[in-house]
Formats: structure tokens, sequence, C-alpha cells
């Protein structure tokens, strides 16, 4: 009689579930395994407050286990995903932890592949090194969350939110600047938005310093980068800490970007709006027509003299496209037609 047979894989492939669920218990945090298709991800992580509190950020999780997954140099093993999954991981709403276990040692490594992904080169696909240090069984919360943003922090009352953003400067006099100035000179979009930048950074230092120096180095980087940090963990502005980090640590540059405000964030501008008003009523703060704290501003491409001889090779170049698809019309709705 034939009947059927449990394939000897199963139990490698549960032995890292297994390890992932007991480790993920270890940290205090609640591991959801993939219930039903599983086309690329295995389970989640949630991440849980200091206090018990169930805070709805979250990572994704891929496993991978067996001896065979484990191979590379002394500082790495390199992991080399198929297309679908590059692809998948890449695009995935959550970060995605690759995670590669050894049932002979009962030891599990982990890496970011969404992040090592989006870091990577375009020009030809590259495997995903999964660093040796990575060790699941020594690893927190906070490394685990750390391209989430963190772990969360208390989340202050939009009162304390304006006291720390005034406080937190730097007593620099060749880098005067403080969070306040970056929160109300980058809000655009009716004030629903916050925009963040080095020339926005340039233009506040160049009115607080005058004809002073203007000193920024590694300090005053990471200075500013912390600004950026506060938005996200104090869920200010919708902060895409994933493609921010990919520029701090992969391009060692201060990110570039354009974030929505929260209800929170709005509800610090409406605090703004009621500390000047209250200001202007005692006297102490005068406000010229038409203006006001927390107010938007413009945000704009700048073209260098550069820029204006790239217009016509853009052109020229859109033309010549055309010229070699002569099956495709153009049309005024953002569609392109091909003629049958």
């Amino acid at each position: 009689m034939k009947i059927p047979k449990v394939p000897p894989t199963l139990w490698t492939e549960r032995a890292g579930v297994i390890s992932v669920a007991a480790e993920v218990n270890r940290l205090g945090l609640i591991w959801r395994e993939q219930p039903s298709v599983d086309v690329g991800i295995d389970g989640q992580i949630e991440l849980v407050g200091e206090h018990g509190e169930a805070t709805g950020r979250v990572v994704a999780v891929q496993i991978k286990s067996g001896e065979s997954y484990l191979r590379g140099t002394e500082d790495h093993w390199v992991f080399h995903p198929d297309v679908k999954h590059r692809f998948y991981w890449e695009r995935f709403p959550v970060p995605v932890l690759l995670m590669l276990h050894s049932p002979d040692r009962k030891e599990t490594y982990w890496v970011d592949a969404r992040q090592a992904l989006r870091g990577a080169r375009r020009d030809a696909p590259q495997p995903i090194f999964v660093p040796r240090g990575n060790l699941l069984q020594h690893a927190t919360a906070e490394d685990l969350f750390y391209t989430t943003g963190g772990v969360a922090n208390t989340l202050l009352d939009v009162s304390e939110l304006l006291v720390l953003l005034c406080s937190t400067r730097s007593t620099s006099l060749s880098f005067a600047i403080s969070y306040f100035e970056l929160f109300a000179n980058g809000l655009t979009n009716i004030a629903n938005s916050i925009y963040y930048g080095m020339d926005l950074v340039m233009e506040i230092l160049e009115a607080n310093v005058g004809d002073g120096w203007i000193t920024i180095g590694h300090n005053e980087h990471e200075f500013l980068f912390g600004f950026l940090r506060l938005l996200f963990e104090q869920d200010l502005a919708e902060v895409d800490i994933s493609h921010c980090l990919v520029d701090w640590h992969e391009r060692e540059k201060q990110p570039t970007t354009i974030a929505p405000l929260t209800s929170r964030g709005r509800q610090l501008v409406a605090r703004i709006h009621e500390q000047q008003v209250k200001f202007e009523r005692d006297q102490r703060l005068r406000v010229p027509p038409y203006h006001g704290v927390a107010q938007e501003d413009f945000v704009r491409m700048a073209f260098t003299p550069g820029h204006y001889e790239r217009l016509p090779l853009i052109k020229q170049f859109e033309e010549l496209v055309l010229e070699d698809n002569p099956g495709v019309q153009t049309s005024q709705d953002g569609e392109g037609r091909s003629e049958v």
C-alpha cells in the first residue's frame, strides 16, 4: 500500500521557522507565521513597545534553512536571490529580513534584504551579503527594526514636541541651526508636507551666520540626520526612512525628501499657530501682515545654467524615441496609443 510520505526537507524548513519564532519570542516581539500562500515571505515580526504597546510597526521575514545556504567568506554569507524574489523584496512595503538558519549549529543569520537591494548597483544583479556578525541569537529589537526608523519611542505631547524642537539646536557659531527652524522653514503644500534637503539647511545657515564661516563636519551631519529620525520616531511625517538610510549609508549624503505630515504633524502646526497668537496678544511677537511662523513655502526645481542647455537635448531625445517607434500615437491623457 502506498501512503503519503513526509519529505525530509520539511524538518529542515520547520527547524528554521521554529528557531526564528523562539528568538522573536525571546525579544518580546510578536511573531506571525504566514498562514496561507507563501510567495517569498514566511512571516512578520511586530515591534512591541517597552510598556507592552502593540506599535503596528512590522518587518517581513523570509527564512532559508539548511547548510547549503551558508556559503561565503570569513565576513559574510552570500545569498543569490532569484529574479522574482529580487523584484518582489525590493518593492515590498516594509523591510524584508532574510534569515539563513543552520540546523547543525542552531544559529540564524540575518540582513535586511530590501535595504540591500535598494542600495545595490543597478547595472548587474548582485548577491545579498549576510554578515556573519548578524547572529539572530545575539540580536536586539533595535537591530531588527533599525531600517524602520528604530524602536518606537514614547510619543510626546505636541506642546512638549514644540519645546524639544526649539531646544534641540547647535551651539556652534559656525553651525547655528535648530530642529524647529528645519521644521518651520521646511513646511510646504499648504503646510501639509515638509521638505528636507541640504539646500534648505544652507539657506537657514546663511541667514543665521551672515558673513561668518559655516562649518559642516561629521557631528553636524549626524545632528541634521537626527532631525529626520525625530520626524519619523515621533510620527510627525511619513518619512520613507528606508530610502533615507540608503542615501545616508550607501551614498554618504544627506537625503532630500518631501514627506506628508501625519495628523500629529498637523496638530503640531496648529499648536505653533496657537502659540503665535498668544505671543502676539502678549505683544511679545510682531508678525508682518500675511505672514506666520508655521506657513508654507514653495519647493521648485532650481535650473542651473547647464540645465538650460539640456532642455533642447531632452526634447530632441524624446523626438528620436518617437521616430524609432512610428507605431505609437501621441495622446493628451498620459497613455501612448499604438496603431493596430
